[in-house]
C-alpha cells in the first residue's frame, strides 16, 4: 500500500491520546508474564499496522506499548526477570527504533489532521511541520494580534521575560517556542503550565558535567520527543520555581542554561530565555493557565540561615578535633558495657549474636585457607619454573605474572587476617557480655543443647585455625626461599650495572612481535629492558629518552584482536559434573566448584599492555575510561572544538587520552598499547616516559591538570565585578583564571580552610581547589573505615603562633577544613607510603591498612562548610557511588598496580591487570590494596542494554 490509510480514529491529533492512555484498570495487579505476552502481541500488531500504513492505529499501538513497558518496569518481579523480559521485548536499541517510528508518525499525523481541518474550513493548531516550513521560508503571516516582541540575542547570552510576556507568547500561534521546567519532578507533576511544548528537566539531572545528550538519555521516553523540539524551535524558555534576575552559579537553572549554551551543538542559533520570577510568578498572574494553581512546594527550613555573617563556627567547642577521628568505630556500632540496659537491649536485638559471629569466623577461615592453598600452588609453580631454566638477572614474562599473582594473593591473605582479628575481638566482646550477664544471674541460653553445639562449633574453628597456621608456615617458608634467590639475582644485576655489561632484553608483551610506531624505522629496533619495580622517589628520570623520538606522527595501538568477552565465576556446592561447554570456539570442562557465565561481547573490556612498568598508568587510564561522562565526552567528535591549542601541551594530552579511551571501547581488541600517549606524556614530564615504576596518584594529579588545561576554553559567566562576589566564588574564578573546562566541571571541588583564634574567636578563611582528596591512614591499625579517614582530614587541629589580625599578636588557633564546593566525580587517595622515621637514610614504607569503604550511598554532605550549604543544596539528596579503584599490591621495593572498574554495560565489576581482564565479585572490591577510589554522584547510573 503506497498511500497511508485515511484518518478515521479522531478529529484532531489530541483525540489519539484518549485511546492509548486507556489501559485495563487491573493491569498493575496482573502477573508480569501475562503483561509481557500482551506487550509482545501488541508490538507485532503495531509493526503490521506500520507496514500497512495505518498511521493512526500504529501510533496508538506504539504509545500503548510504551505505557505497558512502564507498567512492566514498575512490577515487583521486573528485576528478577529482567533478562527474560529483554529477550521477549527487545533491547534498548529496539526501542530506540520504535521511538524513531513514533516521531515520524507524529509529524505525519499532525500535518494530515491539520490539512483535513483546513479542507473542511476549520482552524487547527499549528503543527511542527508548518513551523519548520515557515522557519525555512522566513515568512511570518500577519494575524489579528501582534506577537510579543522578542529581542534577537546571540547564542550563549541570557535574557528574561515576564509572566505577562510569556503568557502572550503561549497564546500566539506564531511563536515557535519550547519551555523547559527544571523544578523537581514531583513539583512538576503536582502543578505545571498548560502548554503543548513543555518539558520537565528535573533538577536532579542538572549537575556539573551534564551534557544535552545525557539529559536526553536520562529523560523518560515521553519527554524525549519534547526535548528534541529544542532543535527546531526558535527560542527556548527556561524556568524554575522563583528565580529572579541572574541565576546563582551552580543552581539547576544556571546549569541548564550553561549546558544548552556550551554543550549542545544542536541549538547554536536558538535563543535561550529565562522566565523572571519563575513558575511562582506565572501561577500568581495566570492561575487558569496552570494545573492545580493552589499547589505550593514544601518549604525547607534552612538551619544555617542567612544571618550568620559568614561565620563558620560561632562556638569554638563545636569543632571536632583530629584526635577523635580514629576513636570512633566507623560504620560499626559499639557495645556500651557501662550500661546494663544498653547491653541487654543490644543482645535481645540480635538472636544468638555469638552464633552469627562464629559462622562469620568460619567463613573467613575457609576463605583464608583457600587463599593460602592458592599461594602455595603459585609459589610451587614459580619454583618449578626456576628449576627448568638457569636463574637470570631478570624474570621472564610468566615468572613476572606469577610474582604479581603472589603479591595480590598475599595482600588478600593480609585482609583475611585483619577481618579475622576484628571478628575475634567482637567474639570476645560478646563472650564477655554473656559472662557479665551470667554473673548478674541473668539467663542467656535456656537450652543446654545450644551450649554443646556452640562448643562443638568452637572446636571445629580451632581445628581450622590450626590447619591455616600450618599452611601459612608453608607459605612463609616458600617465600623465604624465593626471596633468597631474588636477592642473589639483584646482586648479580648490580654487578652487571657496575661493570657496564649489557642486560638481556625481552618483550613487554608476549604477543607483540611486530615493531611499529616511532621506533619502527630504526635499523636496530629498540627493545624494552628487564622490568625493575623500583621504589619511589627515583634517581633516574629517563635521561636516555630522546625528544626527537617522542614526536608522535601516527598512532600505533599495536592491538591484539580477538573476541572481547568476559566470564564470571561463582561458588557451587555441587560435585564435579564433567559438563563440557564451548568457550571462544574451544571445548572446556567446568571446574568442580565453578560455573562460567558468558557475557555479551561488550565494550570497555579491553586490556592495556605493559610497556615497561607502565601498570601505574594503565590502572589510572582504565578508571578514567570507566568514568561514564568523561567517556561519552571523548566519544563525541565535537570535543575537539573544546581543545586549547595555546597552552603548554597544545591539546595533545587530551587528544591522546581520548584516542586511548575510544580504542578501549571499540569492542574489537583483547588489549592495546598506549604507546603514543606515553611518548607525549614523556615530552612534558620525563619520568612518565621512562620504564621505571611511578606513583599512580602522582600521575593522576598531573594528568588531571593537563586535561583541564587542554580543554580550558569556556569563559566563566561573571555577572558582576570580582570584588562583589562571595570569597569562595572569587577564589574559584581566580584559580581557573576565568575559564572553565569539562574536566573542572567533573573532577574539581573546593576546600575552605578556616582558622579561628582561641582567644578572641576571630575567623579567617581561605579557599583552595582540588581534583582529589589525600587522606591519612592510622599508623598502627590493620583495619579502619573511610569515614574515619575523612574525619581525620576535615577535623580541626591546633595551630601554634598564628598571627591573629584582631589581637594583633601571635595566638593559639584551631584550623578546620570543610568542603565549599562538591565535585561531581570525587577522587579519594589514601596516603599509604610514608618515610620511615626510624631509619638513618630516607626509606619509604607502605601502610597495609584495610579501609572499609562503601560501594554506594557515600554521604559527603556532613563535610560541607556551613556557609556553603546553599551552593551545594542540589547535591544534598544525592549519594556517591563507587565505580573505580586503583590498587597497589606489594611493597615499595616490589609493587604492581591494577584497577577494579564497574562496567556500565554489564553492570558488573571487572579487574584490569594490564592486558588481562577478568570479572570479579563486588565483595572483592574492598581490599587493603585500594589506593585511589573513584566516586560519582551523577544521576546517570550505569546503563544496561535492556528494556527501560
Amino acid at each position: 500500500m503506497n498511500h497511508p490509510k485515511q484518518l478515521y480514529l479522531g478529529e484532531r491529533f489530541d483525540d489519539l491520546e484518549k485511546l492509548y492512555m486507556k489501559l485495563p484498570p487491573d493491569i498493575k495487579d496482573r502477573e508480569i508474564d501475562i503483561i509481557c505476552r500482551s506487550a509482545r502481541k501488541l508490538m507485532e500488531q503495531c509493526d503490521e499496522n506500520y507496514i500497512k500504513r495505518d498511521e493512526e492505529l500504529a501510533y496508538v499501538g506504539y504509545m500503548k506499548l510504551i505505557n505497558l513497558v512502564q507498567v512492566i518496569r514498575k512490577n515487583k518481579d521486573y528485576a528478577r526477570k529482567k533478562e527474560a523480559i529483554t529477550r521477549l521485548l527487545g533491547t534498548q536499541s529496539d526501542f530506540n527504533r520504535i521511538f524513531e517510528k513514533l516521531s515520524k508518525l507524529k509529524n505525519s499525523l499532525e500535518a494530515r489532521y491539520e490539512e483535513r481541518a483546513r479542507q473542511r474550513g476549520g482552524s487547527a493548531t499549528l503543527s511542527r511541520a508548518v513551523e519548520l516550513e515557515r522557519a525555512s521560508n522566513g515568512r511570518q503571516p500577519v494575524l489579528g494580534k501582534e506577537a510579543p516582541m522578542v529581542v534577537p540575542i546571540a547564542s550563549g547570552q541570557r535574557q528574561s521575560v515576564t509572566a505577562t510576556e510569556l503568557h502572550a507568547m503561549i497564546n500566539d500561534s506564531r511563536v515557535s517556542m519550547l519551555i523547559m521546567d527544571c523544578r523537581p519532578a514531583k513539583d512538576y507533576e503536582a502543578s505545571h503550565l498548560r502548554y503543548a511544548y513543555l518539558v520537565n528537566v528535573p533538577e536532579h539531572l542538572l549537575v556539573a558535567g551534564m551534557t544535552a545528550g545525557k539529559i536526553n538519555h536520562a529523560l523518560p521516553p515521553e519527554s524525549r520527543t519534547l526535548w528534541s523540539n529544542r532543535m527546531v524551535k526558535e527560542q527556548v524558555v527556561l524556568m524554575d520555581w522563583n528565580t529572579s534576575g541572574v541565576p546563582v552559579k551552580d543552581t539547576p537553572l544556571y546549569i541548564l542554561n550553561y549546558t544548552l549554551c556550551h554543550y549542545d551543538q544542536d541549538i547554536e542559533d536558538t535563543k535561550i530565555i529565562r522566565l523572571d520570577g519563575g513558575y511562582e510568578s506565572f501561577v500568581l498572574h495566570y492561575p487558569a493557565s496552570c494545573t492545580n494553581p493552589s499547589y505550593r512546594p514544601p518549604t525547607v527550613l534552612d538551619a544555617m540561615g542567612d544571618n550568620i555573617d559568614d561565620i563558620e563556627y560561632p562556638n569554638i567547642s563545636d569543632i571536632p578535633m583530629k584526635e577523635e577521628s580514629f576513636t570512633k568505630p566507623g560504620f560499626k556500632p559499639t557495645i556500651d558495657r557501662n550500661s546494663k540496659v544498653a547491653a541487654v537491649t543490644l543482645y535481645e536485638a540480635r538472636k544468638k549474636p555469638l552464633e552469627d559471629i562464629l559462622v562469620e569466623h568460619e567463613q573467613i577461615l575457609d576463605k583464608s585457607k583457600q587463599n593460602a592453598l592458592e599461594i602455595i600452588n603459585t609459589e610451587t609453580e614459580l619454583k618449578n619454573l626456576e628449576q627448568q631454566q638457569p636463574l637470570e638477572p631478570g624474570l621472564d614474562e610468566t615468572q613476572e605474572s606469577l610474582l604479581y599473582e603472589v603479591m595480590q594473593l598475599k595482600d588478600r591473605q593480609r585482609d583475611y587476617e585483619a577481618e579475622k582479628a576484628r571478628i575475634l575481638e567482637e567474639e570476645q566482646s560478646y563472650k564477655q557480655l554473656e559472662q557479665e550477664q551470667k554473673e548478674r544471674g541473668e539467663q542467656i541460653s535456656s537450652e543446654q543443647a545450644e551450649q554443646l553445639e556452640r562448643e562443638a562449633y568452637e572446636r571445629r574453628l580451632r581445628d581450622k585455625e590450626r590447619e591455616q597456621r600450618e599452611l601459612e608456615e608453608k607459605c612463609q617458608r616458600l617465600a623465604r626461599e624465593r626471596e633468597t634467590k631474588l636477592a642473589l639475582a639483584r646482586e648479580q644485576k648490580r654487578h652487571l650495572k657496575e661493570n657496564n655489561v649489557p642486560e638481556p632484553v625481552k618483550r613487554a608483551y608476549p604477543e607483540d612481535d611486530q615493531r611499529s610506531g616511532p621506533y619502527a624505522g630504526n635499523a636496530t629496533p629498540a627493545r624494552m629492558p628487564l622490568f625493575d619495580r623500583s621504589a619511589k622517589p627515583l634517581a633516574d628520570h629517563n635521561h636516555n629518552v630522546r625528544t626527537r623520538d617522542l614526536d608522535v606522527v601516527q598512532r600505533d595501538f599495536a592491538p591484539v584482536y580477538g573476541s572481547v568477552s568476559a566470564y564470571s565465576t561463582f561458588g557451587s556446592s555441587s560435585k564435579p559434573d564433567g559438563k563440557m561447554v564451548v568457550v571462544a570456539g574451544y571445548k572446556i570442562k567446568l571446574p568442580h566448584y565453578h560455573q562460567l557465565i558468558p557475557y555479551k561481547k561488550g565494550r570497555g573490556l579491553t586490556g592495556l599492555k605493559n610497556l615497561g612498568n607502565t601498570c601505574y598508568m594503565n590502572s589510572i587510564l582504565q578508571c578514567l575510561s570507566n568514568t561514564h561522562f568523561l567517556n561519552e565526552f571523548f566519544h563525541d567528535p565535537s570535543f575537539k572544538m573544546h581543545l586549547n591549542r595555546n597552552n603548554k601541551t597544545q591539546g595533545k594530552i587530551g587528544e591522546e587520552v581520548a584516542a586511548v579511551i575510544k580504542a578501549l571501547w571499540t569492542g574489537q581488541y583483547k588489549c592495546i598499547a598506549s604507546k603514543n600517549l606515553r611518548y607525549v606524556v614523556g615530552q612534558y614530564e620525563r619520568q612518565f616516559g621512562g620504564i621505571e615504576q611511578q606513583d599512580s596518584h602522582e600521575f593522576l594529579t598531573i594528568l588531571m591538570d593537563w586535561l583541564h588545561s587542554d580543554l580550558q576554553t569556556k569563559q566563566m559567566q561573571i555577572s558582576t565585578s570580582l570584588d562583589q562576589l562571595p570569597p569562595s566564588e572569587k577564589a574559584w574564578i581566580e584559580h581557573f583564571k576565568g575559564k572553565d573546562s569539562y574536566i573542572s566541571e567533573l573532577f574539581y571541588g573546593q576546600i575552605k580552610s578556616t582558622v579561628k583564634c582561641t582567644r578572641c574567636h576571630k575567623e579567617s578563611a581561605t579557599y583552595e581547589s582540588f581534583s582529589n582528596l589525600s587522606l591519612e591512614l592510622p599508623q598502627d591499625s590493620n583495619i579502619c573505615y573511610l569515614e574515619n579517614c575523612l574525619d581525620m582530614y576535615f577535623n580541626g587541629e591546633e595551630v601554634r603562633g598564628w598571627h591573629c589580625p584582631k589581637c594583633k599578636s601571635n595566638q593559639d588557633a584551631i584550623k578546620k577544613l570543610d568542603i565549599s564546593r562538591l565535585p561531581s566525580i570525587l577522587v579519594v587517595h589514601f596516603k599509604r607510603f610514608y618515610a620511615d622515621p626510624d631509619t638513618m637514610a630516607t626509606v619509604y614504607r607502605k601502610k597495609q591498612t584495610l579501609v572499609k569503604f562503601p560501594l554506594s550511598e557515600l554521604n559527603m554532605t556532613r563535610y560541607l562548610a556551613r556557609t556553603e550549604v546553599n551552593r551545594n543544596k542540589r547535591l544534598t539528596t544525592f549519594r556517591y557511588h563507587l565505580y573505580g579503584v586503583s590498587n597497589h599490591y606489594g611493597s615499595m621495593e616490589s609493587g604492581h598496580y591494577t584497577a577494579f572498574c564497574l562496567n556500565n554495560i554489564h553492570q558488573k565489576w571487572f579487574k584490569f591487570d594490564d592486558y588481562n581482564v577478568s570479572s570479579i565479585d563486588a565483595s572483592d572490591v574492598q581490599a587493603s590494596a585500594a589506593y585511589i577510589l573513584f566516586y560519582s554522584c551523577l544521576p546517570d547510573r550505569p546503563q544496561s542494554d535492556t528494556v527501560r
